[in-house]
């Protein structure tokens, strides 16, 4: 399960993500879809731990995986490749 909760991301007073929250379970098929420069590639980034947020948490199978590098996050199978 990946939970992410009230996640924003502000760059240097743009903010590229404001409050997403959205939850999928194991099996799930899930697509991120938007214009460009709706913050898909941010919120990845902050999922996988290249950027940390503003504000809000991450959670993998319940653990808040938050701020965590993202080698450490490869071993908790969270890759970008």
């Amino acid at each position: 399960m990946l939970e992410v909760s009230g996640i924003t991301q502000i760059f240097g007073g743009v903010t590229a993500l404001e409050d997403v929250s959205f939850r999928i379970n194991r099996g799930d098929i899930t697509g991120v879809i938007g214009p460009n420069g709706a913050g898909k590639t941010t919120l990845f980034n902050i999922i996988t731990g290249i950027y940390t947020q503003t504000a809000g948490q991450v959670f993998l199978e319940e653990r808040d995986v938050s701020g965590l590098p993202p080698e450490r996050l490869a071993r908790l199978a969270m890759v970008r490749t």
